[in-house]
C-alpha cells in the first residue's frame, strides 16, 4: 500500500527499516509486538520463463527478503480482514509501503492489483476503456524498427502462439510479410570429432539475408538439412554434405537439464554478411548478452569453462551472439518449442516501398486492436459483487436440519397429540353432557377445536421465542465451542418476517390438524359413554391396520437400505431419510400391533406387572414409545455418521505426509542434487517425493463456507498417475485398464479445450453442486474458456479442497504457473521428515502436516454440522421425556384407587415406585430399541464401510438417554406418590 494509507494506522518508525503493519490474526500468529523485526519472503519476479533453459532457479533468485519493523496491528474487521477471495478464516495480512516492495523485488512503478471504487461504470465498461489506453508494453511486447523490417519481441524472450497468430493477421492486414525467428543455444556443434562450444542456433521460415559464400542467395531447408556460417564451417573443417552434430541441453519434466543430440546434414555454408551476423536473432538474455566475454557468462545453466577456446572469446568480440548455425522452423519447432512459447523474434518486411514509419504505426494500432487485456492477465472483477454472491454458501444444509427437524416435528405431534387425548379423557363427561343436552355434535367439535387453537396461537408465539434463542445458541455455539472447525467468530443470527411467519403458520396447521384429529372420535363415541368418562374403540382394528403397516415398511426400508448400500448416485441422503423413517414407522407399528395383541400371562414379578400395565392403555403406551424412538433415531443416526481419526484411512492413499509451500519449488526433492540446492542435508533414501503443480484458486472443501467461483487445481506427475491408490466413489465407463487403475482416466482425450479432471465425491455435490461428467468452467491467464469434465469422483480423500488434471495438460493450459506447491510424501519417518522441510524451506513458506490431520480437518466440519443436528435429537430427547413423565402422571392419577388399595395391603411406597418405574422403563427401552434398529437400517451402508464405526461415543450417548428417561421417571414418581393415599381409599 501507499505510505499515506499507512500513515494513520501505525506509530512511529526510528529505524532505517520500513514500516509494517499486521492483523491481529497475523499477530496472534507470530506472537509479535510492536516494535518487533519481521522478516517477509516473497517471491522474485522473473524475466524469463523459469521452466526455460535460461529460467534461474536458485533460491537466491527465486526469494527476496525484506526486514521490516512493527509499527501498527489492525483489528481483524476491516482493513485487517481484507481479502479478494472470500473465505471465513481470518486472514493473515501484511502491508508495508508500496515503494519499499518495489524495491525489494526490482519492480518500481508495477502494481499487480489496482481497486477501484465506482458507482458510474460497470467492469465490461471498465475493461474496454483499459484496452484503448494499454500500450504493447503493456503486453510484454517491443516492436522496434530497424532499418528496412520491423520486429516484434517479448520482453520474455519468447513469443506464445497467441501471439503469434494475432501478429501474423495484423502483418496480413497491413500488407507486411512476416518471418519468425526461434534462436536457442547448441552446448557443442561437431563434425568428424572437431567441436565448436556454446553457439547460439537459429530456426529460420525465410532463408532471405543468408547468402552462399559465391554470393548466390541460400535455398529454403529441409527437415534434417543445416546452413554453417563460414567461421564455423572453417573450424570444423566442414564441406557441403557433411553430417553434422547439434548437442544442446532440454529442460525436463521436473525442470531438470539433459543434454540431446540431433544430426544433421550440410547444405551449405553462408557467408559472413547480413543475416549470417545479425547478432539481434539472440534475445538479450540478463547476463549473457551484456557481457564482454563467454567466461563471464553469468549463465543459469551449466557451462564447462574448459572447453570455451580463444576462438571462440575472439568471435563473441566480433560477432556477439551472432548464430553459428541455421535450421528449418519445422526443425526449430519440433526440437525447441515448448509450452511458452514458439518463437523468439518476428520480422515484418514491406511488400511495396514506403514509408517504414508509417508501416510501424499502423502494425502498432493493428495489434493493440486485436490483442485483448484479458491474454495479458488484465481483468476487472467486481470483487464486493462476487464475494456477496459467494456469501450465499456453498451449500444449503436447510433441507438436511429439515430433514432431522421432521423427526423431531413427529416427536412433537405425538405429544401434543398425547397430552390432547389426556384432555380429551378429562372431559369426556363435559363432552357427553353436552351431548346429552342437545348441542349438535358439530358445535360441541367447534368447541374444542376454538378453544385447543386458542391456546396454540399463544403457545406458537412462544415457540417463535424459543426458536430465535435455539439459533443464537447454535450460533453462539459455532463462534465458541466449534470455533476452530469453522473458523469463524463473525456468524450472527439473522431472521426475517417471512420465515418466522411461515415457521408460525405451519405450527398452527399442524396443531389443528392434530386436534382436529383427536375431537373426530366424539363422532364414533356415543354420549352414554362420554358421560360414563370412556372412550375406548375397536383394539382388533387397529391392530389389522398396524400389522399391515409394519409388513409394508419394513420391506421398503430394507429395499431402500439396500439400495443405498449399492448406489452411486447422489441420492444418498433421500434414501437415508426414506429407509430410516420407514424403518421407525413400521417399527412403531409393530409394537403398537403387539400392545394391542399381548397375551395375559400369570405374572411372576414386578416387572411383569409393569409390563402388563404398560398395556393397560395400548394407544398411549404405543404414543410415549414413539416419543422416545423418534429421539433416539435422530440420536443414533447423527452419530454413526461422525468420523474418528483413523490411521490406515485410505483417504491417505498410503501417504502419511502431505506439505505444500507458498513459493513454488523448481528443485527436484528427489534427486541429491535437488536436495542439495535447496539445503537439505538430512538422509532422504527412504523418502519420496510426489510434486504436483498448483493453480490458485479457492478451496472447494467444506473447510470453505462460501460458494467458491475459481476452484484450485493441481496437475497430477505420471508417476501418482501410474501409482495409483485412493478409493473411487464413481467414474465415467471405465476400460480394463483403467478400471484397474482409475487414474488413467485422467490422460483420455476429450477434444480441444475439455479437460479430464478428477475431484472429490463431497466437495463436487455439496460445494461445487457437480455430477460425475459434468463440467467447470473456467478461464486461463489467456482468457480461454476450459472445460474441467469430472471423469473420476473420489471417496474421502485429500484432495478435497481442489480439482485434479493430469501434469501435462496443467503445463499446456497453464504455461505461466511454474515450479510445484503441493506435495505427498512417502516415508517411514515422517516426524523426522516434517521437521527436515520446515526448517530448511521456511524461506518458500513450506507447511508440513500429516495426512490424518488434514482428514481429520475436514471430519471436524462434518462432525460440527452433525453436532448440530444432534441437538435436535436433544430437543427430542426432551420431548421424549416430557412423555413419559405426563403419562406416568395420568397413570396414577387415573390408577390412583388401585395404588392406595395396593398401599392399604402392606405395598410399601418404593414397592409402588418400582412398579411404576417398570412400567415406565418398559416403555422407555422399547422406545430406545426402535429407535436404534431404524437409525442402523438407515445407516446400513456406514456400518458396511471399512473406516470405524464409533460404537462408543454412540453407546455413550444412548446411555445418557437411558439415564435422562429414568431420572424423568423418577422425578414423576416422587411428585406423583407424594399425594396422600387415605383420602383415595375411602373415596374407593
Amino acid at each position: 500500500m501507499r505510505e499515506n494509507l499507512l500513515s494513520d494506522l501505525q506509530q512511529a518508525n526510528d529505524t532505517p527499516f520500513p514500516s509494517l503493519v499486521i492483523s491481529a490474526s497475523l499477530q496472534r500468529e507470530l506472537g509479535a509486538k510492536i516494535g518487533d523485526a519481521i522478516l517477509l519472503s516473497l517471491q522474485r519476479q522473473s524475466q524469463s520463463h523459469r521452466e526455460s533453459l535460461f529460467g534461474r532457479r536458485a533460491t537466491d533468485d527465486i526469494v527476496t527478503t525484506i526486514r521490516a519493523v512493527l509499527t501498527g496491528i489492525l483489528p481483524d474487521s476491516g482493513l485487517g480482514r481484507f481479502g479478494l477471495r472470500p473465505h471465513q478464516h481470518l486472514p493473515l495480512n501484511a502491508f508495508i509501503d508500496l515503494k519499499a516492495l518495489q524495491q525489494a523485488l526490482d519492480q518500481l512503478g508495477q502494481a499487480n492489483t489496482l481497486l477501484v471504487s465506482t458507482t458510474e461504470y460497470s467492469p465490461q465498461e471498465l475493461q474496454q476503456n483499459l484496452a484503448q489506453h494499454l500500450d504493447l508494453a503493456d503486453f510484454g511486447l517491443n516492436l522496434v524498427q530497424r532499418e528496412n523490417y520491423i520486429v516484434l519481441e517479448s520482453t520474455r524472450f519468447i513469443l506464445n502462439a497467441p501471439t503469434i497468430a494475432t501478429a501474423l493477421m495484423s502483418g496480413a492486414e497491413e500488407d507486411l510479410a512476416v518471418s519468425s525467428f526461434l534462436t536457442y543455444l547448441a552446448n557443442e556443434i561437431s563434425v568428424d570429432g572437431h567441436t565448436v562450444s556454446y553457439s547460439t542456433v537459429t530456426a529460420v521460415n525465410d532463408p532471405t539475408g543468408l547468402y552462399l559464400q559465391d554470393g548466390q542467395p541460400a535455398q529454403a531447408l529441409a527437415e534434417g538439412e543445416l546452413y554453417l556460417n563460414a567461421w564455423t564451417a572453417a573450424q570444423l573443417n566442414a564441406a557441403p554434405g557433411d553430417s553434422v552434430a547439434l548437442a544442446y541441453y532440454v529442460v525436463g519434466p521436473r525442470e531438470e537439464l539433459t543434454t540431446a543430440t540431433a544430426h544433421f546434414r550440410l547444405k551449405g555454408i553462408v557467408a559472413m554478411r547480413e543475416l549470417a551476423v545479425d547478432r539481434t536473432l539472440t534475445p538479450a538474455y540478463p547476463g549473457l548478452q551484456d557481457e564482454e566475454d563467454i567466461s563471464a557468462w553469468d549463465a543459469p545453466f551449466p557451462i564447462d569453462m574448459g572447453k570455451i577456446q580463444p576462438r571462440d572469446e575472439a568471435y563473441w568480440d566480433r560477432y556477439g551472439a551472432s548464430p553459428k548455425a541455421f535450421v528449418s522452423g519445422k526443425t526449430g519447432q519440433r526440437l525447441w518449442r515448448s509450452k511458452h512459447g514458439e518463437a523468439t523474434a518476428l520480422r515484418f518486411y514491406p511488400l511495396v516501398e514506403g514509408d517504414l514509419v508509417t508501416d510501424w504505426r499502423g502494425l502498432r494500432e493493428n495489434l493493440l486492436q486485436h490483442l485483448s487485456p484479458e491474454s495479458a492477465g488484465f481483468s476487472f472483477r467486481p470483487v464486493r459483487q462476487q464475494a456477496i454472491e459467494a456469501s450465499a454458501g456453498a451449500t444449503d444444509f436447510s433441507g438436511l436440519f429439515i430433514g432431522f427437524s421432521l423427526f423431531l416435528i413427529a416427536a412433537a405431534a405425538l405429544l401434543l397429540l398425547l397430552l390432547c387425548r389426556f384432555g380429551l379423557e378429562q372431559r369426556a363427561r363435559e363432552a357427553g353432557l353436552l351431548l346429552a343436552t342437545g348441542y349438535p355434535l358439530a358445535a360441541v367439535r367447534r368447541r374444542f377445536f376454538n378453544e385447543g387453537l386458542a391456546l396454540t396461537g399463544l403457545g406458537a408465539l412462544l415457540g417463535l421465542a424459543g426458536a430465535q434463542l435455539y439459533a443464537y445458541l447454535l450460533l453462539f455455539g459455532l463462534r465458541t465451542w466449534w470455533l476452530p472447525a469453522i473458523g469463524t467468530p463473525f456468524l450472527q443470527l439473522h431472521s426475517n418476517f417471512s420465515s418466522l411467519g411461515l415457521g408460525y403458520l405451519t405450527t398452527l396447521l399442524l396443531v389443528a390438524l392434530t386436534i382436529r384429529r383427536t375431537i373426530s372420535r366424539f363422532h364414533t363415541i356415543p354420549a352414554r359413554a362420554l358421560l360414563a368418562g370412556t372412550l375406548n374403540s375397536a383394539q382388533q382394528r387397529q391392530h389389522n391396520r398396524s400389522t399391515k403397516l409394519a409388513a409394508v415398511g419394513l420391506f421398503f426400508a430394507l429395499a431402500l437400505s439396500a439400495l443405498a448400500t449399492t448406489t452411486e448416485a447422489a441420492t444418498t441422503a433421500a434414501l437415508f431419510f426414506g429407509s430410516g423413517a420407514t424403518a421407525l414407522l413400521a417399527l412403531l407399528a409393530l409394537f403398537s400391533s403387539w400392545l394391542h395383541t399381548a397375551k395375559h400371562r400369570e405374572l411372576r414379578s414386578g416387572l411383569a406387572i409393569g409390563i402388563r400395565n404398560s398395556i393397560r392403555n395400548p394407544s398411549r403406551s404405543a404414543l410415549s414409545t414413539a416419543l422416545i424412538a423418534c429421539a433416539t433415531f435422530v440420536i443414533v443416526a447423527v452419530g454413526a455418521n461422525r468420523r474418528v481419526e483413523w490411521q490406515e484411512d485410505p483417504g491417505t492413499g498410503g501417504f502419511p505426509l502431505l506439505a505444500e509451500a507458498e513459493i513454488p519449488l523448481h528443485q527436484d526433492l528427489n534427486s541429491e542434487m535437488g536436495r542439495f540446492e535447496l539445503g537439505l542435508s538430512a538422509d532422504f533414501s527412504s523418502t519420496r517425493f510426489f510434486p504436483m503443480r498448483v493453480l490458485p484458486g479457492e478451496d472447494i472443501s467444506c473447510l470453505n463456507l462460501y460458494q467458491p467461483q475459481t476452484p484450485r487445481i493441481l496437475g497430477i506427475p505420471t508417476e501418482l498417475i501410474q501409482r495409483g491408490g485412493f478409493p473411487f466413489q464413481q467414474t465415467l465407463e471405465p476400460t480394463p485398464a483403467e478400471s484397474e487403475n482409475p487414474w488413467l482416466l485422467l490422460n483420455r482425450d476429450l477434444g480441444p479445450n475439455i479437460i479430464p479432471a478428477i475431484g472429490d465425491f463431497n466437495s463436487t455435490q455439496w460445494i461445487l453442486h457437480k455430477s460425475l461428467g459434468e463440467d467447470v468452467i473456467i478461464e486461463n491467464d489467456a482468457g480461454e474458456k476450459l472445460a474441467l469434465r469430472l471423469v473420476g469422483l473420489l471417496q474421502g480423500s485429500l484432495f478435497q479442497g481442489e480439482l485434479l488434471i493430469a501434469e501435462d495438460r496443467f503445463t499446456r493450459h497453464f504455461p505461466a504457473h511454474s515450479g510445484y506447491g503441493y506435495f505427498l510424501v512417502e516415508t517411514n519417518t515422517p516426524e523426522t521428515v516434517a521437521v527436515a522441510l520446515e526448517k530448511n524451506l521456511s524461506a518458500y513458506g513450506f507447511d508440513t502436516t500429516t495426512s490424518a490431520a488434514r482428514l481429520l480437518a475436514y471430519h471436524a466440519i462434518e462432525n460440527t454440522y452433525l453436532s448440530t443436528f444432534q441437538t435436535l435429537g436433544g430437543l427430542g430427547l426432551i420431548l421424549g421425556t416430557c412423555g413419559l413423565g405426563i403419562l406416568l402422571l395420568r397413570n396414577v392419577l387415573e390408577r390412583s384407587g388401585e395404588l392406595a388399595t395396593l398401599s392399604a395391603c402392606g405395598f410399601r411406597r418404593t414397592r409402588l415406585a418400582a412398579l411404576l418405574l417398570y412400567e415406565n422403563g418398559f416403555l422407555l427401552l422399547a422406545g430406545l430399541a426402535i429407535g436404534i434398529a431404524a437409525a442402523l437400517v438407515a445407516v446400513a451402508p456406514r456400518l458396511l464401510a471399512p473406516s470405524p464405526f464409533p460404537w462408543a461415543s454412540l453407546g455413550f450417548s444412548l446411555l445418557l438417554v437411558l439415564a435422562a428417561g429414568l431420572l424423568a421417571s423418577l422425578i414423576a414418581v416422587r411428585i406423583a406418590l407424594r399425594r396422600p393415599l387415605l383420602g383415595t381409599l375411602k373415596g374407593e
